[in-house]
């Protein structure tokens, strides 16, 4: 096996555990998805999309708060290819160097969009959706450290991709209802914060594991 083989094989060989893979519904999104020659790599630019688009969404905000609900639904489809893209790769083998690069890559984007979005949406905070932001990357930025160290892939943590992302969706329907509080920049607050703190969760079991 060559260098670069073993690169890319200990980059994929690990998968996070996601309840979604298993719904009925994740499977038959899939088959259609296939089914219309939707590849892997489509599917994570696709997501990357849906991020960037929350984003935006989030921003017009300032014009109508009611795009907060439109802001939500895409940080969903978000959320849906993320976990698609991967089924999409195994599913039909096509497990390569480039879409491992392009998994990672899109989220990053995405992440960048969405949360510096939502900093600047009506009643929130530019401030702590930059905090959120570098928080967000520093998450993926210590896992990836760890792996080229030597250790496991660390997904998990209090405030991990999927947390982050419906942290963000559940936060909508208080925004709306509770004009008054400001529930966006209370909610960049907890990302922020648990962003942090997932940091330090990961750094803490990847230098157990390699100490």
């Amino acid at each position: 096996m060559h260098v670069g083989d073993y690169r890319f094989k200990m980059f994929t060989v690990e998968r996070r555990q996601v309840p979604g893979r298993e719904w009925g519904i994740s499977r038959w999104a899939v088959d259609v998805l296939i089914r219309l020659g939707v590849s892997a790599n489509a599917a994570s630019v696709m997501g990357m999309f849906f991020g960037v688009l929350s984003g935006l969404l989030f921003y017009l905000t300032n014009l109508n708060p009611l795009l907060y609900v439109a802001g939500a639904v895409a940080v969903f489809l978000r959320s849906a290819f993320n976990i698609f893209d991967g089924m999409i790769a195994h599913r039909t083998g096509d497990l390569t160097a480039v879409g491992s690069f392009l998994n990672d890559f899109t989220d990053r984007v995405a992440d960048v969009f969405m949360l510096l979005g939502y900093g600047y949406a009506y009643g929130s905070s530019p401030v702590w959706g930059f905090l959120a932001c570098v928080g967000a990357l520093l998450t993926a930025s210590v896992r990836l450290a760890g792996k080229v160290a030597g250790a496991r892939m660390y997904y998990g943590g209090v405030m991990s991709k999927p947390v982050r992302m419906y942290t963000l969706i559940l936060s909508v329907p208080a925004v709306l209802l509770l004009p008054g509080v400001p529930v966006a920049e209370y909610t960049l607050v907890i990302v922020a914060l648990g962003s942090f703190a997932t940091v330090l969760q990961r750094t803490w079991w990847i230098l157990r594991e390699l100490s």
